[in-house]
């Protein structure tokens, strides 16, 4: 369903006159890791799929490789776009500087349609919000191209806060935490996303957290593995009660409120016992 969803994006963004997309062809942003192989040949799905109608910029980001081919990748992006090799590397710097920012910013509770309004504080007074919240918190697994989109989830993680919930994601989790319990696997899991999810699934079981609730896309086969190992996981190592909600575009939106008020209704009652 994300690569569907990424279709609709892209032809939307022909429509409103784009003529050159930024679509980097994603294999690895990570040692000895890799990417979901459909996000791999996105720019020949997207090619095909609108010819002559876009130029994509396609960048081969693979971080197995030799750092300097990377580099050799950026300046070709840089010279596409009448930049110089030094200009390129400056305007790299900066976007590394700006992401890692950003990702402090989620690290302290907050999630990135708040970032923008925090844009005119400093850094230091960027909002960290406290982990002692009355409120149920509830775990979030799933990757960010997921719950974050409002129709991929069905609105998820906001039906969530109206119900009273505290939503953590594993965007907000330590990335050193993460990495200290993926490796905490008897076997390395080569998919970077579905390593973070299982980094992430194993420190919210060392967390406070009252329930776990892991959405995943129907066609997705990464987290056809991903998901079980999770579910066995948790259930194995905490008494924590987990629900996974499978969505694809045939998902009823009933459905998906039904089950999340039973499960939120669930952790409540466990709670007051």
């Amino acid at each position: 369903m994300p690569v569907k969803i990424f279709y609709g994006h892209v032809s939307w963004l022909i429509e409103a006159g784009v003529d050159s997309i930024f679509l980097p062809r994603l294999i690895s942003v990570a040692p000895k890791e890799y990417i979901c192989p459909k996000f791999m040949g996105l720019p020949d799905m997207m090619a095909a799929a609108f010819p002559n109608r876009a130029r994509f910029i396609a960048p081969v980001v693979n971080l197995t490789l030799s750092p300097r081919l990377f580099y050799r990748e950026l300046e070709k992006v840089g010279q596409g776009l009448g930049c110089t090799a030094k200009e390129t590397r400056k305007a790299w710097d900066e976007a590394l500087a700006a992401q890692k920012r950003f990702q402090s910013f989620l690290q302290g509770g907050n999630w990135p349609a708040e970032y923008e309004a925090e844009q005119d504080r400093d850094t230091e007074s960027m909002v960290t919000r406290p982990l002692d919240n009355p409120n149920l918190r509830i775990g979030l697994l799933g990757h960010s191209y997921v719950i974050y989109d409002k129709l991929a989830s069905m609105d998820a993680v906001s039906r969530l806060h109206h119900m009273g919930a505290e939503v953590l994601t594993v965007d907000m989790l330590s990335p050193a935490r993460i990495e200290a319990q993926a490796v905490r696997w008897p076997k390395r899991m080569f998919w970077t996303s579905g390593r973070r999810i299982l980094g992430a699934a194993w420190e919210y079981t060392e967390m406070p957290v009252d329930g776990i609730i892991y959405i995943t896309a129907f066609g997705c086969g990464t987290d056809s593995l991903t998901a079980e190992l999770v579910e066995r996981t948790v259930r194995r190592r905490s008494q924590i009660p987990q629900l996974i909600l499978n969505i694809d575009e045939h998902t009823g939106e009933a459905g998906v409120v039904t089950r999340l008020e039973a499960f939120v209704d669930m952790l409540r009652w466990r709670r007051a016992r």
